[in-house]
Formats: structure tokens, sequence, C-alpha cells
């Protein structure tokens, strides 16, 4: 841990442009909402967090409602025009966020690539000072506890999860994982995550006349 905090300080000491502290990534039902909520937000109430999924979901209801459009996840098997409009659109919803929220501090959360997109299909998240992927435990351990939430939620309905469906699962979130590494994401856990925030937090009220 104290390498990686070294780590950070140093970036952040080059990167203080941006309002957005850091865009949070993470496996499926790895806890990224529960941890905004109830960590973070608790210590820093006046950070403005925002989960990405929900201009997701604004987006949709310009293209069609739902999701359906782009169930098939292959690029091939989706409709570019409709696609491209959603991106856009998802992107415009992110810019504004950022521009009305610039006096504050941010933290995003949510994936930010979407793989159904022909082209280019990376959101511009707003240069953030840091870019984190929460490490809850072994993509395995993650995949098994996300499938027993859905189960108890009912998602599943009358069927029940395949071991087809945990290997699937297991297989896109490490390949999830080496893509975000290799993009520059550092693997960490909540309490790392909250002491980089802190060392952010801090400097700002050093940074305030007294």
């Amino acid at each position: 841990m104290k390498l990686l905090l070294e780590n950070w300080r140093e970036y952040l000491r080059e990167e203080q442009g941006s309002p957005v502290i850091a865009h949070l990534v993470g496996q499926a039902g790895s806890g990224k909402t529960y941890f905004i909520e109830n960590t973070l937000r608790k210590k820093y109430p006046e950070i403005v967090a925002k989960d990405l999924d929900d201009f997701d979901d604004e987006a949709d209801a310009v293209v069609g409602g739902d999701k359906s459009w782009r169930q098939s996840g292959d690029p091939r098997q989706v409709d570019q025009g409709l696609a491209r409009k959603h991106f856009d659109k998802v992107q415009s919803l992110l810019d504004q966020f950022i521009s009305e929220n610039s006096d504050k501090k941010i933290f995003l959360a949510g994936m930010s690539v979407f793989p159904w997109v022909q082209g280019d299909n990376a959101l511009n998240v707003g240069n953030p000072q840091m870019k984190i992927y929460l490490n809850r435990g072994t993509p395995e351990e993650v995949a098994k506890d996300r499938i027993k939430r859905d189960v108890k939620k009912g998602l599943y309905r009358d069927e029940k999860p395949t071991q087809e469906d945990l290997q699937r699962d297991i297989k896109v979130a490490k390949e999830e994982k080496a893509q975000l590494l290799s993009a520059g994401y550092k693997s960490a856990t909540e309490e790392e995550i909250v002491k980089a925030v802190d060392v952010i937090m801090q400097g700002e009220q050093n940074e305030t006349p007294t």
C-alpha cells in the first residue's frame, strides 16, 4: 500500500487541472456503488459521485428505451447508427455533468468503454487524477458472489445459473481487468482508495487560506 500511495502522491502533484479526482472501474458485482455510498461519501459528503450507468440509462431512452438493441454485445450484430447515437449522448451527458460540477471534486464510477460500438468507443472521463480498478477479490470470487446476489434478486427467474455462466463471467472479468491495468488503471482495495482520496482532500484543505 505504501508504494501505491507514494506513486499516487507523485502523480497528483503533476495532475491538478481536472475536477475529476478518480475514475473507478471494476468487475460487475465488485461493490463499486456500495463503496461510494457507504464508505467514500460518508467520509467526504462534499465529493460529487456519479455512476456512469446513470448516463447510459438516460441515453437508452433516446435510442429506444431499453438495452435490447445491443443485447448481443457484438458490434457486427448491432445497429451502428444507434450505437453511435447512444455513445455520443452518454458523452454529452458526462461532459455536461463535469462542466456543471467543475468547482467540486468529482468521483466517477463505472465502465467507460462500449464494446458494441465500432471505432472510438471509450468515453472521455475528464482526465481523472486517479484511475482505479477496485480489488475486491479474485475474478472467480467476485463472479460467484455476483451470481449469488442475482439469484437472490430473482434475476434468473425460474432458471438456475450454470457452470458455463460462471466460467463466461470469469473469462470476461479476467480479460477486462488485464485491459484496464494495461491502460493505466491501478488495482486498489477500498482502504487504499480512501487513503489516496485523503491525500487529495487534505491537500486541498492545506491550500485554503486561513
